[in-house]
């Protein structure tokens, strides 16, 4: 039978999550879902694009190209970051001021991408683009809004480890853009329906976000001034950072296309859309730890380094994996690009293939900088990757052509892991990572390259035999972390 509280009495809280041990399982478990999710939404990209290319033709549909270029731009010129920011702040900021902070960010984003779309139309206008693609840019922009309001929406999933739900939400909307094609395409439909999708679509994902998040964050968007310059002058730093970021791993084509021929900028180009499709992979993985590195940076340092460590070897393991597939089948994965041409040469991706080790460890390190609040060193380290990208292209390009761009681009990821960790490491003197998994990462890696070497192997045969040597080397040596494998089996570990 119920009976009346005493208010003398207190009552228990919940715990949060991110204070218990069940944290890194439900993040290790969240990013692994966040990875399978991008893939996933990559293979509906494979789907829908050629259908939609096939329907509109070539005319049409490098106006809808167009289109979805400017009102990507919008996004990533207009987020500024603070999709991030919002979830470390979720994630640091006491109960009592959290839906302030969710109303605050909804109204700062929604301001900055709707300016943002309405100088994407006028610039369409500007440019003769033609009635179909301004009104076009406009349809997609409002989109566009939509999903800006989605993702502000979804902020505190993520910050509270509820990653199955940002994933299925992210899979709701590539599902229904190829359902919405599909429909599209049969029905006859010309350009501006299909700019049109992007409403609806981004509509019903924003509605079911709410629905998810509803009784736990407000739905309100708000005006507060203060509120607002907090925010922005938190944010911009890492703004910053991330457009030179963004700059620096595609200035190198940019260039290349002044330094060379168009066919050596090809080769690179070709070698380049595989690794810029893996490049996302390690913000996703490691950014589904920010919210319990956010709350150890404020509470816990000793917890922190702790994070810091196993997330360093989890990344050094998957990374130095992916770079020994790559190398071992680099032939197989340029046949594939190139329907079976042997004319690229592949040591263009096998020297890429080595900027999978510093993506993978550096995201550590910049996420343990962003947690710490460290957005000017942040901003040093892409400023300083920019820079050697730069210089080095210009210096190795004109006498390697497309081997001397991939030299240039694997140089700067390494340069931008080290100062990375430099900055992380003068932020926090005390952290260490211990060398006992790298040795025997290293180990691993050694067996599993020999492997590839085996004489009569294909190139696929290689990169699926080396795997299996290093994985197998890794279990037997002991290196793969035991947080790893207590999430697989679903048991419990206590960690600091």
């Amino acid at each position: 039978m119920a009976t009346e509280h005493d208010p003398a009495v207190p009552v228990a809280e919940t715990p949060d999550l991110l204070d218990s041990p069940e944290a890194g399982r439900a993040a290790i478990r969240g990013s692994a879902l966040r990875t399978g999710g991008y893939f996933a939404g990559a293979l509906l990209s494979v789907i829908s694009v050629p259908l939609l290319n096939r329907h509109l033709g070539f005319s049409d549909y490098g106006r809808y190209v167009i289109v979805i270029s400017l009102v990507t731009i919008v996004q990533g010129v207009t987020d500024v970051g603070l999709g991030q920011i919002g979830v470390r702040e979720f994630a640091t900021r006491p109960p009592g001021a959290r839906e302030a902070l969710i109303r605050n960010l909804l109204g700062l984003r929604v301001a900055l991408t709707s300016v943002g779309v309405l100088l994407a139309v006028a610039f369409a206008a500007a440019a003769n683009y033609g009635h179909v693609v301004v009104v076009g840019t406009l349809l997609a922009g409002i989109g566009m809004v939509l999903t800006v309001l989605q993702g502000t929406y979804a902020v505190p999933l993520s910050a509270r480890l509820e990653l199955g739900w940002v994933t299925t939400l992210d899979l709701l909307r590539q599902t229904l853009g190829v359902v919405g094609i599909v429909l599209l395409v049969s029905a006859g439909a010309g350009l501006l329906p299909f700019l049109a999708l992007f409403v609806p679509v981004s509509l019903v994902v924003l509605l079911a976000t709410i629905a998810v998040v509803r009784g736990s964050a407000s739905v309100r968007p708000s005006l507060d001034s203060s509120e607002w310059m907090v925010l922005m002058r938190a944010v911009l730093p890492f703004a910053a950072a991330v457009a030179i970021a963004t700059v620096y791993l595609r200035v190198t084509v940019v260039l290349m296309s002044l330094l060379t021929t168009s066919l050596q900028t090809g080769y690179y180009a070709t070698s380049f859309v595989v690794v810029s499709v893996l490049i996302a992979v390690p913000p996703l993985a490691v950014g589904s730890a920010l919210p319990i590195l956010a709350r150890a940076a404020r509470d816990d340092h000793e917890r922190l380094n702790y994070v810091l460590q196993r997330l360093f070897e989890v990344t050094l393991i998957v990374g130095v994996w992916l770079a020994l597939a790559l190398v071992a089948g680099a032939g197989f994965v340029i046949k594939v690009l190139t329907n079976g041409s042997s004319d690229v040469p592949v040591e263009v991706l096998r020297i890429q293939s080595l900027a999978m080790i510093t993506q993978f460890i550096g995201a550590t390190f910049t996420y343990g900088l962003l947690s710490l609040h460290r957005h000017r060193e942040l901003l040093i380290t892409s400023v300083v990757a920019l820079v050697v990208s730069v210089v080095l292209t210009l210096v190795l390009v004109p006498p390697l052509d497309a081997p001397g761009a991939a030299i240039a681009f694997s140089a700067a990821e390494a340069v931008l892991a080290l100062c990375s960790y430099a900055l992380l490491r003068r932020a926090r003197p005390q952290l260490r990572f211990a060398r006992r998994v790298p040795v025997r990462v290293l180990g691993a890696l050694a067996l599993g390259a020999a492997a590839a070497l085996i004489p009569g192997l294909s190139s696929l045969a290689s990169a699926v035999v080396a795997s299996a040597v290093y994985f197998a080397a890794l279990l037997a040596l002991g290196a793969i972390p035991q947080e790893l494998v207590d999430a697989a089996l679903h048991r419990a570990r206590p960690v600091p």
